[in-house]
């Protein structure tokens, strides 16, 4: 298990927002944009919510897949950092979000796995249509740089984003849905191999039957040391799946917060179970190196190199 050098944990949120061009967290204010509707040609159309900083330029765009049964409406904390830090920030609801923290109704949809990543492969091949009529953000995106983010079943639509292969669950036919305008992604809390799920969990879930040695990088995967997920009898450990069963030499990163469950010391609410996982050293720590690995990887901030270079020094690379 990889564990970020405790020396670093307070130089890492710093040094990654020092490398970025916008103002500092605590000067920065965030303007978010809520609800956005998206034409994107399905039946019922795209909810997203926007969020970026009040002022700056070029800024790059973040698509945030959210977890199963969350929303656009989650993980404030990460989202306000990343604003703040001069993103971008575009969160979809997916067809089996929460609204108003209500999940929806009936059993979850089949393909709901499918219309996940066809909603970040449309807006990733549309970068310029959420902002086209916030008048707050013309002239202010670079639609060029769009980094992916995704938190649990969101870290499975990142990984097809990327360019993993797919075991479709009708019929098994091998397929790519990736997303080639996207230049990096981060995975926090992904699913694991589908070979060490429970046997209720490969029946309720068959499309977590990917391989991840077609993955382009670079990626970096985020996961705790705690994360006892019901899904499997691995152990936290089944989080790591995508890295280590990942290509080699693909600029590949794992990175795993000790003592954290599976929102990684409070991406999103405190208040998320198991208790005792959300701190502040922690919530730092994920969102530092969140923030570092953008920025270097899409050249945001002219220090945004070195800053990357130190934090990934304490990570497994490959």
């Amino acid at each position: 298990m990889t564990v970020l050098p405790r020396s670093s944990i307070g130089l890492v949120l710093a040094a990654a927002l020092a490398a970025s061009p916008a103002a500092t967290a605590q000067e920065a204010q965030v303007t978010t944009v809520d609800p956005v509707m998206l034409r994107d040609g399905s039946a019922k159309g795209m909810v997203v919510r926007l969020s970026f900083p009040s002022r700056g330029r070029d800024l790059p765009v973040v698509i945030l897949s959210h977890g199963n049964r969350l929303s656009r409406e989650d993980y404030r904390p990460l989202v306000a950092a990343l604003a703040r830090a001069g993103y971008l920030v575009v969160q979809p609801d997916h067809a089996d979000a929460s609204i108003g923290g209500f999940a929806p109704p009936g059993p979850q949809p089949d393909d709901v796995w499918r219309t996940r990543i066809e909603q970040v492969r449309w807006i990733a091949a549309h970068p310029d249509v959420p902002v086209r009529g916030v008048a707050a953000l013309r002239g202010r995106v670079d639609t060029s740089r769009i980094a992916i983010i995704g938190h649990s079943f969101g870290g499975h639509t990142a990984a097809l984003a990327m360019g993993a292969t797919i075991e479709e669950p009708d019929g098994g036919r091998l397929a790519r849905h990736d997303a080639p305008s996207i230049r990096a992604a981060v995975l926090l809390a992904p699913p694991g191999d589908a070979a060490g799920l429970t046997e209720e969990w490969k029946r309720r879930a068959p499309y977590l039957k990917l391989d991840w040695t077609t993955m382009r990088g670079p990626v970096l995967t985020i996961n705790g040391g705690a994360d006892m997920t019901p899904l499997t009898d691995r152990g936290p450990g089944w989080h790591d799946d995508p890295y280590k069963l990942g290509p080699v030499g693909r600029d590949m990163c794992l990175m795993v917060v000790a003592g954290a469950g599976h929102y990684l010391g409070g991406i999103d609410s405190p208040l998320r179970p198991p208790a005792g996982d959300a701190t502040p050293e922690r919530r730092a720590r994920v969102i530092g190196a969140t923030i570092g690995f953008l920025n270097a990887k899409l050249g945001h901030g002219a220090d945004a190199a070195a800053a990357w270079s130190g934090i990934r020094a304490g990570l497994d690379c490959k």
